[in-house]
């Protein structure tokens, strides 16, 4: 059981990351998700110092929201299988939204707690730092660029 746990939580960040830097930032090939993540998100964030009033209602989150729940949905298989790995994922789905959301309605929490996503945001290159709970795969993967 603790095995199903770690694979999923390490799953999740993988998951977090892949989703993170070739869906909501692929122009080309994703258009939809791409205007709603950096068109609208990375846009507002930037404009207001890493805040997006975008957060403070459920309803303007709607595309991120869903997006999380088809990814619940796509991994259900598991839990017939693995139902740590899959109640692990899920709570991923969700600490990744309560993360994120906090992240950009408190900046000082934000900046203090996640600095590696404050300078996804407000850094040089916002193609880079595509792990928003943790930089864990970025390190991994060279693609980490924050100074604390």
């Amino acid at each position: 059981m603790i095995t199903q746990i770690v694979i999923a939580w390490i799953w999740g960040h993988i998951l977090e990351y892949i989703a993170h830097k070739y869906l909501l930032h692929n122009r080309r090939r994703f258009s939809f998700a791409f205007k709603n993540h950096f068109q609208k998100h990375h846009q507002a964030a930037r404009k207001n110092q890493m805040y997006d009033a975008g957060y403070e209602s459920i309803v303007s989150s709607r595309f991120e929201i869903e997006s999380l729940c088809l990814a619940a949905v796509i991994h259900l298989p598991i839990v017939f299988f693995f139902p740590a790995a899959y109640l692990t994922l899920t709570a991923s789905l969700v600490s990744y939204y309560l993360l994120h959301r906090k992240s950009h309605l408190d900046v000082q929490w934000g900046k203090r707690w996640m600095p590696w996503h404050y300078a996804h945001h407000m850094g040089p290159d916002q193609h880079k730092n595509w792990g928003v709970r943790l930089p864990i795969i970025d390190l991994l993967m060279g693609t980490s660029d924050f100074k604390r």
